[in-house]
């Protein structure tokens, strides 16, 4: 071993020497003979420096050596570094003319690499979360072992495998800019190490709160890493001015793929909850927006306000003043997946066969779609009526031609079976992949043209997500003039944290609704009926599965706890139902989802067990699913009284907002049923509805 360390200038030129990256300091791999075998090496090589340098390395010691000591004090503090091997430093006349250092060669991607493949590639939340499970606790291992690295950029960082494909420990290397003390860092100096760490903001705020052992983040580390992070961003972006003649000389070097995407299109789903996860924090958001369509949006918006209002007004005062029959009004959402189709199938014929909502997602596989394709043909033979919603990723809009054989693939399959076909899904989220009314017109372009085709379908949209409707209002201006959408489609979550009679402003789910039927019939670009698409409350305790838990439990939502116990959100669920559909603004209302642990009627994570929301939903389809609402009685604020007619019985329906004492005597009636179908005693008006039965053919 020492006679080939004293050879390594000429190993080095040998055939079986692989160069692994590039820059004046480069590392290469080659094998060296010792006692126990062949042992592959990798090799530093430093390049020369300026003899300014080479006095502070005469005392300090040189990369090479330095990089030696710091491995040795990780491997000794127990923190993983490739093994080291030796340091080479040719001396003369007080010159380093030569410096290399070698450790053995570890087959593994960085940190980097990793993530360029999951933000290219993979496109999914879950292996990136694995990643910074991996990653920042080693970090804080090693600062809090006295080691500060000076370096910790995302290629310093080796992600070996385990046997079972999980990540190993990860291997820091490119140790020789290290500062060792005696004691765990400050926070300053632990701030100076994160700020190298490249994340997209939502996921460095996850990936320092884990680092931080999954409690918050402490302010003073906070504020040194922000700091930090914005001195390194502007040192990047200024290089150009640092360095002008390296940059005149490489203006015209072809461009390459960036490492990552732009982080406007980075995309990550996320199968826990069913939805893309928030990658960017607000100035980075802000730092990607089109101001000409902010402001576009803004005026529009202020131009048709005064007409929709004038609008509003009116359907608010016809509120549940017409009768309306209940039945095909409510449908659920299924998962059309091989492992869900068999339960869900058989769910639903528990709750009588009613309409159901099947996605189709641009970021599946054709395999998918198959499945989806295959389970409308199903419900379709069965009688159950269908409504389709596509949902698009940012690939969508960045790969027009993909999405347009995506749609064609998939209508022309289904054409003749479905009711509603809902085109895009909250494009007023970005991170759903869409910026601007302009990329949402133009993903409707070939849903118009497939409708050219076949125009017996009905398409529904914008489906924006919220009560927010100015995006709403700039997705319809954005359509061609010579096109109308057959109803206007919503994701209208009215309270998440809260019941649905309660009011954000001077609007509880009865003005909204009132609203978005104003802006219905306001424009032209769409047929005056309204389709709730989505609707749920994420429910409580179920973690990172809850669409406000994911992707990480922070810890303000483990002291929290966001969500509904399941009693509240089978009773909201119910209260939502009746004042959407028997105020009159609404056509039909499509619960998301059937199963799904973090918000479904049903939990598939424990054997599909049945929660009380799908009980009480059972119970209502039976009771009213197939009755007529006649009138809304008027009683006190707090409490609220359905009459319904069917062909043998008079059902009202009444709940309180409260659960404080209530005085109000309930009429006499044949039975009283609660919201799970169970008969009670003559009682008083709570949250959770009762129903109130007279048979009218004795």
């Amino acid at each position: 071993m020492r006679q080939q360390l004293a050879d390594l200038p000429a190993l080095l030129s040998a055939d079986k020497v692989e160069r692994l990256s590039q820059g004046a300091d480069y590392v290469v791999k080659l094998p060296l003979s010792t006692t126990t075998g062949i042992q592959i090496i990798a090799v530093k090589i430093f390049k020369r420096q300026s003899r300014v340098k080479d006095w502070y390395d005469r005392k300090k010691g040189s990369k090479a050596e330095r990089s030696y000591r710091a491995a040795i004090y990780l491997q000794e503090h127990d923190i993983c570094t490739p093994a080291p091997v030796a340091w080479l430093d040719r001396w003369e006349n007080d010159r380093l003319l030569e410096s290399y250092y070698l450790c053995l060669y570890e087959p593994a991607i960085c940190f980097r690499d990793a993530l360029s493949d999951i933000y290219y590639n993979q496109r999914d939340n879950e292996p990136l979360m694995n990643l910074l499970f991996a990653v920042a606790p080693a970090i804080r291992a090693m600062h809090d072992a006295g080691f500060m690295h000076g370096d910790m950029g995302n290629q310093n960082i080796l992600l070996p495998r385990n046997l079972d494909g999980s990540w190993g420990k990860p291997l820091l290397i490119d140790l020789n800019r290290c500062t060792i003390q005696t004691q765990p860092l400050d926070d300053k100096q632990r701030a100076f190490d994160l700020s190298r760490i490249i994340l997209p903001g939502a996921y460095l705020k996850i990936f320092k709160f884990i680092y931080c052992h999954h409690e918050d983040i402490p302010v003073s580390l906070n504020k040194w890493e922000q700091k930090f992070r914005r001195r390194f961003e502007w040192h990047t972006r200024s290089r150009k001015y640092r360095h002008p003649l390296r940059h005149w000389r490489n203006r015209h070097k072809k461009m390459t793929k960036p490492i990552y995407p732009s982080g406007q299109n980075i995309w990550l789903w996320d199968e826990k909850s069913a939805q893309p996860m928030t990658v960017l924090e607000r100035r980075e958001k802000n730092r990607h927006r089109d101001i000409k369509y902010v402001i576009k949006t803004a005026w529009q918006s202020l131009v048709a306000m005064r007409q929709i209002f004038k609008l509003y007004h009116r359907i608010l005062k016809e509120s549940y003043r017409r009768p309306i029959s209940m039945a095909g009004r409510i449908g659920v959402a299924l998962h059309p997946k091989t492992e869900y189709i068999m339960q869900e199938l058989e769910l639903l014929q528990q709750l009588g066969n009613p309409p159901v909502l099947i996605r189709f997602c641009h970021h599946e596989t054709p395999v998918d779609w198959a499945q989806g394709i295959a389970l409308i043909e199903q419900l379709h033979q069965q009688g159950v009526e269908i409504m389709v919603a596509f949902l698009q990723d940012r690939r969508a809009v960045l790969e027009p031609d993909n999405w347009t054989h995506f749609l064609e693939t998939v209508i022309s399959a289904i054409v003749d079976k479905v009711a509603h076909i809902e085109i895009t899904h909250a494009f007023n989220r970005v991170k759903w992949g869409v910026w601007s009314a302009k990329e949402y017109a133009q993903l409707m372009q070939p849903a118009f043209a497939i409708q050219d085709k076949y125009p017996q379908i009905k398409l529904t949209g914008p489906a924006c997500i919220d009560f927010e409707y100015h995006p709403t209002i700039a997705a319809l201006k954005s359509l061609p003039a010579d096109r109308k959408l057959n109803a206007l489609s919503h994701l209208l979550y009215v309270d998440r944290r809260g019941a649905p009679e309660h009011k954000q402003g001077r609007f509880s789910t009865l003005e909204k609704c009132a609203l978005l039927k104003a802006l219905a019939q306001w424009s032209d670009s769409c047929d005056d009926k309204v389709i709730v698409s989505e609707v749920n409350w994420p429910v409580k305790y179920t973690g990172i599965w809850s669409p406000i838990g994911c992707p990480y439990e922070a810890p303000k939502w483990r002291r929290e706890e966001p969500g509904e116990t399941e009693d509240d959100y089978a009773n909201y669920m119910l209260r939502y139902l009746a004042i959407t559909l028997c105020s009159g603004h609404v056509e039909q209302v499509f619960w998301w989802r059937l199963s799904a642990h973090g918000y479904g009627l049903v939990d598939d994570l424990n054997n599909f067990r049945v929660r009380p929301a799908f009980s009480a939903l059972a119970v209502f389809l039976k009771l009213i699913g197939g009755a007529k609402f006649i009138k809304k009685r008027v009683s006190e604020s707090s409490v609220y009284m359905f009459d319904f007619e069917s062909e043998s019985k008079h059902i009202t329906m009444v709940w309180q907002v409260s659960s404080a004492g209530c005085n109000h005597t309930l009429p006499k009636v044949d039975r009283i049923l609660d919201s799970q179908g169970n008969e009670v005693e003559n009682t008083q008006p709570s949250p959770s509805p009762l129903y109130l039965i007279t048979d009218t053919h004795r």
